[in-house]
């Protein structure tokens, strides 16, 4: 029988590809294994499902008074991982922009000063599986954050920026900027909201963002389950969507950098398939970079592709997502490995494109699963 699976000596790798609803394809496809930024898939998956692509994070800013002199100004924040000191743009929120909603609100002068109010996220920065380096690549995730929290204080920071952008536009701060509670008197002034989460998502998928992932995270923890968002349930919001489509996993955080995270390979591809006949399969596909694009940048060119990567320091590595088939249809397939090279995930991809038929369009059936490894390592 034909195979595609294969590993370099002494390398340990489950595969798995299916297409409308149909197993092509499994090499130890039940093991669960670390998943690393694979994860991010997981999370796009619930974010979508509970969300919706085009659903946008608000930031708001509220007072006792709407106009004129106002005491404090609360900004309270959403949980939008793109906000930024500057303008912004159309993947950003700016700073300045908030600003210039605040002046045309009608705002003439704040007797107190600019408060944050991030309280609709804990914050907690850690997670079972983390390993101590592992906050080198994910910044803290705050429900008020700027330019990605690479310093010691987002909010402080982000309420010092704020107080500039309007004491530019000849608004009079009197206060410096403070953390604090928003009132239960204070009315709403103005708010900005983020670019649509597939834009977002997209972001987090192509770079592959740890920031944004525990962000979101945090964001799908607090929709899901009382009180703030923490990355514990942002982790439990994961499991909780697989498991209702039958897939059991472990998940600790949102971005994959937890080496306890475990998944299998025959689990991701029963939610692809899931994903797929959503309304809103098409967004999660379209946020998965192809080959030239972000960490798929040097890998895999010519195929047509829509895929995750994912590694660890440990020697996990993974790759999930849709491939076209040279023999027509597309299949969702996911490769989960450890101790093997990117070259031998791309050969196997590179195989299950060139070799593998929907099964419409067969008239043999889908290989038996061979355990062997016949794939040699290039």
């Amino acid at each position: 029988s034909r195979t595609i699976d294969g590993v370099p000596q002494g390398g340990d790798v489950s595969v798995v590809v299916a297409a409308r609803g149909k197993t092509l394809y499994e090499h130890a496809g039940g093991e669960r294994r670390t998943p690393a930024s694979v994860q991010k898939v997981l999370l796009s998956m619930a974010l979508f499902d509970e969300f919706s692509p085009s659903h946008r994070i608000k930031t708001r800013a509220l007072s006792a008074k709407t106009s004129g002199r106002v005491g404090n100004l609360w900004i309270a924040g959403g949980g939008d991982p793109s906000m930024v000191s500057g303008w912004g743009d159309s993947t950003h929120t700016g700073v300045r922009r908030l600003a210039n909603r605040i002046q045309r609100a009608g705002i003439k002068r704040v007797g107190g000063a600019v408060v944050i109010d991030s309280s609709s996220f804990a914050n907690d920065w850690n997670a079972p599986g983390w390993q101590p380096w592992s906050r080198d690549f994910a910044n803290r995730p705050t429900a008020l954050a700027i330019d990605g929290n690479g310093m010691p204080n987002p909010a402080l920071a982000l309420g010092a920026a704020l107080t500039d952008a309007l004491e530019s536009r000849g608004i009079q701060v009197d206060g410096r900027a403070r953390s604090g509670r928003v009132p239960a008197r204070a009315r709403v002034v103005t708010r900005v909201r983020s670019a649509p989460l597939r834009t977002l998502v997209t972001h987090m998928n192509v770079t592959s963002s740890n920031f944004y992932a525990e962000m979101l995270g945090k964001l799908l923890g607090a929709r899901t389950f009382e009180g703030p968002g923490t990355m514990s349930k942002g982790a439990r919001a994961i499991e909780q969507f697989a498991a209702r489509r039958g897939v059991d996993l472990i998940a600790h955080d949102s971005s994959g950098l937890s080496y306890a995270n475990r998944v299998s390979a025959g689990g991701l591809v029963t939610l692809l398939e899931h994903a797929r006949r959503q309304p809103w399969g098409r967004a999660l596909r379209l946020s998965l970079p192809s080959p030239g694009q972000g960490t798929l940048a040097a890998r895999l060119e010519g195929l047509g592709l829509h895929a995750k990567t994912g590694t660890l320091w440990n020697g996990a590595s993974a790759l999930a997502g849709w491939v076209r088939l040279r023999h027509g249809g597309t299949a969702e397939f996911a490769i989960l490995s450890r101790n093997s090279s990117k070259s031998t995930e791309d050969a196997i991809v590179q195989r299950i494109a060139a070799e593998m038929k929907a099964p419409e369009d067969r008239a043999d059936a889908p290989p038996k699963v061979d355990t062997r490894c016949h794939l040699s390592h290039r």
